[in-house]
């Protein structure tokens, strides 16, 4: 047990153990979030135990550590934002945007609307599903993640909310080229597009974020002599991702964004059968056990198609792989319920291959962006006083090391390659599917 960093006189853990039993479900949740805090719990735990977001419970645990028992004063009448139990004496903008969205976060606007749907452990597939049936389960499994992970990309405290809400999006998405030909197109592009819409947002800031984290590690690696020098570039991208970050919370507090989550939700709960009677091919047939082997092999035949051009594949070629290797890996995620457990190992395999030309990705689009600093610096430097001008030799050296990673990440993959491309993965691939 992690030594805790909340700790409790006699007198409050037997005061909190008694508002842990409170019929206010907000002192409720408070209380135990405290106790499990004082027992040592880090935050995913002790939010889980408690029954809140992780960022409500570093809200109240700042708070708990800030004014003590006070935090339980006056009920959830007394001093609280719309009837949403936090404190009007809210310490910053974070925290605010927490406060009075916590319940339009967790369910729609309007009596009549259904509430959003809680995480759940598995999609729930069942190889008699129709294409339609499991559709709306994967959708409805990823939306609940992408909304778990709201008040965490709000609050901004963990960039790592984010990103696992831009990959329920991106999941969801993906989902549209299997699922979609069950539905009216017309019916179903608008979700696609507001995925869209939220998905670029997130994204904006996601990627940004990795290559200033990536240039953090590599300045932390410097002598601390030189570590400054990058300084420059850095600055840069924590202003533009400052800048991207409040575009996107700006899109999440927006009325379409509020829309398309209530009119989505209504789509995905809805009873009614929405498969198009008399389609022929894939999307007519009334089993997903029939449809999967199909759906599998065709994306593995998408992967295995850039077999004839990888030996000259350009950049961007290998970011297309990249692409197919990630839809790959979805649909075997989608439906793994159903298939042979051999499908874990598959998955994790192919994130593998997909994370190695990501990071290849990764190193091409630093480079540019890196050259695109040094253009507009080398401007800005031109109106600058000679003798202020400042050297750049530790930027450029950076460039020199994002081109050295780019080019070892793509001499590198071949090798990879073969190690997918083998007899053995075929073999895996056939037992995988031979479940249904």
């Amino acid at each position: 047990m992690r030594m805790s960093d909340i700790i409790l006189t006699e007198e409050q853990q037997k005061q909190l153990v008694g508002l842990a039993q409170s019929k206010d479900a907000q002192i409720m949740h408070r209380a135990q979030l405290i106790l499990a805090y004082a027992e040592g719990k880090p935050t995913l735990q002790a939010s889980m135990q408690a029954g809140i977001s992780r960022g409500r419970a570093r809200y109240w645990k700042r708070q708990f550590n800030a004014r003590g028992m006070e935090i339980f004063e006056g009920g959830s009448e007394a001093g609280l934002i719309e009837g949403n139990a936090e404190p009007v004496n809210i310490q910053s903008e974070a925290e605010l945007i927490e406060a009075v969205d916590q319940a339009h976060m967790l369910e729609p606007e309007g009596t009549n609307e259904l509430p959003y749907p809680a995480v759940q452990k598995t999609i729930g597939l069942t190889p008699n599903d129709s294409l339609a049936e499991a559709g709306k389960k994967v959708w409805l499994y990823n939306f609940a993640v992408m909304l778990s992970h709201e008040q965490g990309t709000l609050v901004g405290e963990d960039i790592e909310e984010l990103h696992d809400m831009r990959v329920a999006t991106r999941r969801m998405r993906s989902a549209f080229d299997l699922f979609g030909p069950a539905f009216e197109a017309k019916k179903v592009n608008r979700y696609l597009k507001g995925l869209r819409a939220i998905g670029g947002a997130l994204g904006q800031v996601r990627d940004l974020d990795v290559i200033y984290e990536n240039g953090l590690k590599y300045q932390s690696k410097l002598p601390v002599r030189e570590r400054p020098g990058l300084e420059p570039l850095l600055e840069a991208w924590r202003q533009t991702i400052a800048e991207k970050r409040e575009k996107l919370i700006k899109h999440m507090h927006s009325e379409a964004y509020g829309q398309f989550k209530t009119s989505f939700n209504k789509f995905l709960q809805s009873p009614e059968e929405a498969d198009q009677p008399g389609r022929t091919g894939i999307e007519g047939t009334r089993q997903i056990r029939d449809i999967v082997p199909v759906i599998v092999y065709n994306r593995y035949a998408q992967v295995r198609g850039y077999d004839a051009i990888l030996p000259r594949a350009s950049v961007e070629q290998l970011h297309a792989l990249r692409i197919e290797f990630k839809k790959f890996r979805y649909a075997l995620e989608y439906f793994k319920e159903i298939l042979d457990v051999a499908a874990g190992k598959a998955i994790s395999e192919i994130k593998q291959y997909q994370d190695h030309l990501g990071e290849l990705h990764d190193a091409d689009v630093a480079c540019q962006l890196v050259r695109d600093f040094l253009k507009n610096w080398d401007e800005k430097q031109s109106q600058t006083p000679i003798p202020e001008r400042e050297n750049p030799q530790p930027i450029v050296t950076y460039l020199a090391y994002l081109h050295a990673e780019r080019y070892r990440k793509m001499v590198t993959f071949p090798e990879i390659w073969q190690k997918f491309n083998r007899v053995e993965f075929r073999q895996n691939l056939s037992q995988i599917i031979s479940k249904l």
